[in-house]
């Protein structure tokens, strides 16, 4: 056999369609090298031959192999010898997380930790690519896109879910979770399975849950400190139907704008007052404006890490444990990242001259009670009521 550099080099990339048992195309970019004399150059390159995982894209770097539409590519680590040159192909495949917030915040964090122990876990077999700053569009676009397998991981809010999971109008009750210790001792009850398994009904798997911190009070006139100081405030809300109820049966007058647009609303007197988790009132600045801040923490929902039910059967039983494994982490790791920023936060508000009334400051007995009013409307089914109230005894 000739010396190989007395061969010539033949190098080209090759874009080979192939197709699934689905008839849908898979593109496989491969980079192949080869190097071998023209004489010694078969009629046909060997194909390696086994199936395609659904719907995976792949980058290969090869020697020696040919490949051609319709055919099948086992893609492992296996050793070609050829003209006294070893070769391996590794395959790896890419998952798109979808996120609205920015690089920087702690849900960005806790999904970069994730992504890096799925490599890690997997050897480079499974990797995540975060598209943050809602570039694949706000938190409903991505619960559709999940649904309809268009998307393979997002993160949401509980809220994006509560029309086609019923059982999610629960979690978003107001004063449901006496603290966030409770709340978690809750989702990781026989209740929090029934959640996992009415979502996965929808076309989703639930790797997780980030916490999102409670969700209180800011006003720009007075604090709130009992259900009177309520009446005559325009307050805020989030398009929910639950959250207009609440600040109805309180007294005030619930104003429906877009988070962007709050600050405004504040400087031209549209708004007297507004709701959000501590650590957007001090990020967004809002306690520039409004210098009251209750912390009656009315909700408690968390974020919900999902995967679209297609990607994850498309996956083995143990890079599934993997994802499992490194969301399990992400999610642990999230909850100290997003206390230590709530403290931070809370500092900081104190700092700029606040003022700040903690939870047991607040009259929150009567608050509460007209706000358990709202229970028997937005739960009707006799079982759903008792589970609520099971909830609220549970320790």
């Amino acid at each position: 056999m000739a010396n190989l550099q007395e061969a010539q080099v033949y190098a080209r990339k090759i874009e080979a369609p192939t197709y699934n048992k689905r008839g849908k195309n898979i593109i496989i970019s491969l980079q192949s090298f080869f190097a071998l004399p023209l004489w010694h150059k078969p009629a046909e390159w060997p194909v390696i031959s086994s199936a395609v995982p659904y719907d995976a894209t792949l980058s290969i770097n090869c020697q020696g192999i040919f490949v051609k539409k319709n055919w099948k590519l086992w893609i492992g680590t296996s050793l070609l010898f050829i003209a006294g040159v070893s070769t391996s192909a590794v395959y790896a495949r890419d998952l798109i997380l979808s996120e609205i917030q920015p690089p920087g915040h702690v849900l960005v964090k806790s999904e970069e930790l994730m992504a890096n122990r799925l490599t890690e876990l997997t050897k480079g077999e499974l990797n995540i690519q975060i598209k943050h700053s809602g570039q694949l569009g706000n938190e409903d676009a991505s619960w559709k896109n999940i649904q309809n397998s268009t998307l393979d991981i997002a993160r949401v809010n509980f809220a994006a879910l509560i029309n086609d999971v019923p059982v999610v109008k629960i979690i978003s009750l107001p004063y449901l979770f006496r603290s966030r210790d409770h709340m978690w001792r809750v989702l990781n009850s026989d209740f929090g399975e029934r959640v996992k398994f009415d979502i996965e009904k929808t076309g989703a798997i639930v790797l997780g849950y980030y916490d999102s911190g409670s969700r209180s009070f800011y006003t720009t006139k007075k604090s709130i400190r009992f259900r009177a100081d309520f009446e005559g405030q325009r307050i805020r809300v989030q398009n929910s139907p639950v959250m207009k109820d609440l600040i109805t049966l309180l007294g005030g007058t619930p104003v429906v704008i877009g988070f962007d647009k709050v600050v405004d609303a504040f400087k031209d007197g549209t708004i007297d007052g507004a709701e959000n988790n501590l650590t957007s009132y001090v990020t967004t600045e809002h306690y520039k404006y409004a210098r009251y801040l209750s912390l009656d923490e009315h909700t408690s929902v968390p974020e919900v890490l999902l995967m679209s039910k297609k990607t994850w059967e498309s996956l083995t039983s143990e890079q599934q444990k993997a994802v499992r494994t490194a969301a399990s982490e992400s999610s642990e790791s999230m909850k100290k990242l997003w206390a230590d920023a709530e403290t931070q936060a809370l500092v900081k508000a104190k700092k700029e001259g606040v003022t700040v009334l903690e939870k047991h400051q607040i009259g929150m007995n009567g608050i509460e009670t007209f706000a358990m009013k709202l229970y028997s409307k937005y739960v009707t089914n006799p079982k759903d009521l008792d589970t609520v109230m099971n909830i609220l005894s549970s320790d």
